[in-house]
This record gives structure tokens, sequence and C-alpha cells, in this order.
């Protein structure tokens, strides 16, 4: 394939903080997660407990995955993992897919290779290559630590292996949907949305406990059984034929696509603009409808399917009012800090996108019209915080209706959506770091997406990992407290929204004496 080497080597040396970042990103959880386990369940019985335990709760599979062989150590790791691995393998795989491939014609990087003898699939099949790589690299960095604290040898590289195999599907899912869109920012819209149905059918299905679990490929992570005595191949089949039909389907479209442009054509927009254009904020309102209608779409679809299967992950059938009213309470702070990190991530996706408008140019035209920096910028910094507080609030609504719908009583509507409110200062503050890192500098922007990341650890994985309390204080959302099952704490939020004032202050000051990036 001419030019494919060529291409490989663009793509690692562009790229080499993805290729290598994410493997010890990932290793790194889930060794600091058998470390604790090791000491945690030392002895059989204590394994015993667990499972016993884990009986009892079988509806938490819902977030976490079908358990087995849980009178093991490596059993009782891949239960806990998957928290964290159904969540961020598969989002990794679509990043890293659309990252690429699509985002290499969107910044025009292609039209470069292309002017050069390179075969129609080489950029697309290197873009492939770089991925699988990545995910290789966290296959081995992975099994070679479960090895070093003395989990099965077996084991510890066939669920080392089931990562990057679960990896390489969703890059399939990702590399095909690239191919199909026009440009990298719908890709993700479409990847994220298709890895989000993906992961409420399974949990549906664990919930309920379904006989359903071949035909998702969320549900063969699990599956995969990799410390049983007799391990199942099927999932492996599975996924690789996945896997190589997805490749195969995407190899069919880049052939018959022309370049620069999807499967999928783009809408074109009216020729006039709407008589309700006419500042900068409802203009970037207007161009962001889709982005953010996206996420608040996504986000009541996720709130409602948890909050409706509330009930069955927390099995209160035995239990009394209050040890309901406890347990409950536990799992809706999940749910909804889990919302809070939804609408802080919609808020950064609404900068990033006003970012990549600078970098292209698009900025500097409206700029020079007759609009200030200062009005240009206020309009930009209000506009993601509307967006993030609008996923929040939708978010809230759903989770209340879903609750309300679960256990068939009103009140549990109010408590959802207080609930979810209690953290608008958190979101806002996730908001104003991006925006404060997008006045320093459009390019940086990815760099607000961190605190988002380490909060979804902190929610999901802060007891597992005993991570100490300063790195738990690391993650806004923490600070809030853990609402409903505690109170909230007020001084906390009201420092976190006088601080999110001071940064989009200081990020005013700061945009209107930098240079545009472009334009």
């Amino acid at each position: 394939m001419t030019g494919y080497w060529r291409c490989l080597s663009l793509s690692l040396r562009t790229g080499y903080t993805q290729v290598l970042g994410w493997p010890l990103l990932v290793a790194a959880l889930v060794l600091a997660s058998a470390g604790t386990i090791n000491g945690t369940y030392s002895d059989q019985a204590s394994r015993d407990r667990y499972a016993g335990a884990y009986e009892l709760l079988s509806g938490s599979a819902a977030l976490q995955g079908r358990g087995y062989d849980l009178h093991t150590l490596g059993g009782i790791l891949v239960n806990e993992m998957g928290y964290l691995t159904l969540i961020m393998i598969p989002l990794i795989g679509v990043h890293l897919a659309i990252r690429f491939t699509r985002s290499v014609e969107d910044t025009g990087r292609l039209d470069i290779l292309t002017s050069y003898p390179v075969h129609r699939l080489a950029p697309a099949a290197a873009g492939v290559t770089a991925a699988a790589v990545t995910a290789a690299l966290t296959a081995v960095i992975t099994a070679v630590g479960l090895t070093a604290l003395d989990y099965p040898l077996d084991g510890s590289w066939l669920y080392a292996g089931g990562l990057a195999m679960f990896m390489l599907v969703f890059t399939g899912v990702g590399t095909l949907i690239a191919q199909c869109c026009r440009t990298a920012r719908t890709a993700y819209l479409l990847a994220a949305g298709a890895w989000l149905i993906s992961y409420l059918a399974r949990a549906a299905v664990d919930a309920q406990q379904w006989a359903a679990t071949g035909w998702n490929p969320q549900s063969w992570l699990a599956e995969i059984k990799p410390f049983a005595a007799n391990p199942p191949w099927w999932p492996w089949i599975a996924s690789g034929l996945l896997a190589v039909g997805l490749f195969a389907a995407t190899a069919a479209v880049a052939l018959r696509r022309d370049q620069g442009a999807g499967i999928i054509a783009p809408r074109p927009g009216p020729a006039t603009a709407p008589a309700w254009v006419r500042s900068p904020f409802t203009l970037l309102a207007r161009l962001t409808g889709g982005l953010g209608a996206g996420w608040v779409g996504a986000s009541m679809l996720f709130a409602f399917a948890f909050g409706y299967l509330a009930p069955q992950i927390n099995h209160l059938d035995a239990a009394t009012n209050a040890e309901q009213g406890a347990t409950v309470n536990a799992t809706l702070t999940i749910f909804v800090q889990l919302n809070a990190l939804l609408a802080a991530a919609a808020g950064i996706q609404i900068v990033q996108w006003l970012a990549a408008e600078e970098t292209a140019g698009r900025v500097g035209y409206s700029l020079s019209t007759p609009v200030s920096r200062w009005r240009w910028w206020t309009s930009t910094t209000l506009l993601a915080t509307t967006w993030s507080m609008l996923v929040l609030l939708c978010g809230g609504l759903a989770t209340g209706l879903g609750l309300e719908a679960g256990f068939g009583e009103g009140h549990y509507f109010g408590k959802g959506l207080t609930a979810t409110l209690s953290y608008a200062a958190a979101v806002v503050l996730l908001t104003g770091v991006a925006v404060v890192v997008h006045s320093l500098s459009p390019r940086a922007v990815p760099v607000a997406w961190l605190p988002v990341g380490w909060g979804l650890v902190v929610c999901l994985r802060a007891d597992l990992l005993e991570l100490p309390s300063w790195s738990r204080q690391l993650s806004p959302v923490h600070w809030i407290g853990a609402v409903p099952r505690d109170a909230l704490h007020r001084p906390a939020a009201l420092t976190m929204a006088v601080a999110a004032v001071v940064l989009v202050a200081v990020s005013t000051v700061r945009y209107r004496w930098r240079d545009l990036e472009a334009g």
C-alpha cells in the first residue's frame, strides 16, 4: 500500500502523547485498583463475603457489568473496574479513531500527504494502526503489571487483552463514523451517541439479568471471564468479527467518498440569517444549537435511564424505610455527580468549538465588524455557561422523572432535581477553567478536560483506589459534598461561584490584549 509507512510514521510522531499516554493511564488505574484489592481481600473468607454481598446487590451490574468468579481476586478486580472500563475504554477507542483519521482531514494535513504518491486507503489504515498500537500497549503494560502483583498469569493476559479488544471494537465504530461524517465534531457527537445507546442497553440488560449479553459488545468485556477455570472463546470471536467487519466497512466507505467529504452531507444553512440573530450571543447560540441539543438529549437519556433503574440497582425489596432511604441516597449521589460532570463536559466542548472557530480564522471575520472584543468574549462566556446550566437542569429533570417512574412515588422527582442542581457551582467553575485556558491559548483548551476526567475517577473509584483527601479535593464536584447522601457544603459552593467570576474577569482582560490565533 503506497505511502502507508510514511502515513503511519507521521501519525505516531504527531500523536505519540496519545499513543503512550492512554495506555499508561489505563494501566495505572487498573494496577492501583489491583493493589488495593490485594490488600482488602487478602484471604478467601473476605472474598466469599464480597461474592455474597454482590448477590444481594446484583442490580449494581447496571453500572459495572455482570460479575463472575467473585470468589477470586481477579474476578473482584474485573467487577470493580467495570465502573470505569465500560465508560473509559470505548471512549478512548472512539477518540483515537477520529483523532487519527477525520481530524487529519479537518486540519488539512491529509491534503499535504496526498500530494505525494499515496494509496487512497493509506491514511485511514495508518490511523487505525496507530490506534491498534495504543490498544496493544494497553494490554502489555496492564498484563505485566498484574502479573507483577501476583495475579494469575493467564487471567492477567486475558483480561488485559480483553480491554485491548474492547478498545479496538469501538475504534472500528469511530473509524466508520469518521468516514461517514463531514467533520470531526459531527463524528464525535455521533460516536458518543452510539456508545451511550450501547451502554444504556447493556445497563438495562444487566440490571434485569436478561439473557441477551451476546448482542451488545458492551457486555462482552465481562463475558470473557478471564479468571475463570475455562474462559469462553465466543466473546473473542464475536469481538474480532465485529472489528473486522467495521474496518472493512470503513475501507469500503473511504474508497467511495471524496476527500474532505462524507457520506452524511451537512445540511445547508438558510440563505439569510433569522431576524433574531442580531448580536454575537444570538449568532453563537444559533451556530451551537445542534451541539448543545445533542448534549441535552444525551444527558436526559442517561439520567432518566439510571433514575428508572435505581430500584433494581439498589435491590430494595427487603429493606426497611430507613435502609431504603440511605441506599437510594448513596446511589443517587453517584448519578447526580455524573450529571454534573456531563454538564461540565458540555460547557467545555462548547468552549472547544469556540476555540476551533478562532484557529480557523472565522472569529477574525466577526471582529472585523463593529463588534468589540469585550462584547464577543462576554457572549462566548455566557453561551458556554448557559449551555452547561441547561444540560445540568435537563439532567436533573430527567433524573427526577426516572426516579418517579421507577419507584412510583412523586416525591422522588424533587429529590433528583434539587440534588443535581446542588452541583451548579462546580459546573460553572469547570466551565470557567475552560474559558480561562481559551483566553490564554485556544489550542490548549483540551487541557480543561483533565479536571472532568479526574472528577469521574473520584466519583466512581475514589474509595477503591484509596485516594488521599488532598487528591479528592482536586475535583470541584467533590467540594460540594456527597449530595444527597450528605448535606450541601454551602461555603464551598459560594467559594466556587466567586472563583468562577474571578476566572471570567481574568480571562476577559487577557483576551482583550492577546493576538488572535488566526484571522
